[in-house]
């Protein structure tokens, strides 16, 4: 089942989620998980967490999130990209994000 994670004293005190959501057996998925880290990693910022979401398990947070298709991307419990972003694209979301934030 989803956890819920509770936000930590991080950006303005809490934890940016980044939620890649994949199925296993998918080769696009595990091409969006690699893209995923590799934006986190470098982005050097241990306010932004990303996690591994496989909607088969964790159907309903898929549905709530209105995932059509794998994979998917969502930033804080909203889907931002319904299919797999650029690396710069996806920075930006995250910069993005950050900044609404603060």
């Amino acid at each position: 089942m989803h956890q819920d994670l509770t936000p930590s004293d991080k950006i303005g005190n809490r934890v940016m989620l980044v939620d890649i959501l994949t199925a296993t057996g998918c080769d696009r998925c595990q091409k969006a998980k690699a893209l995923v880290r590799r934006v986190v990693d470098e982005m050097a910022d241990d306010s932004i967490q990303y996690r591994e979401i496989n909607v088969v398990e964790e159907i309903d947070y898929a549905v709530k999130l209105g995932v059509l298709a794998i994979p998917a991307i969502a930033i804080d419990g909203k889907l931002i990209f319904p299919a797999l972003p650029s690396a710069s694209k996806l920075r930006r979301a995250i910069l993005a994000s950050i900044d609404h934030v603060q």
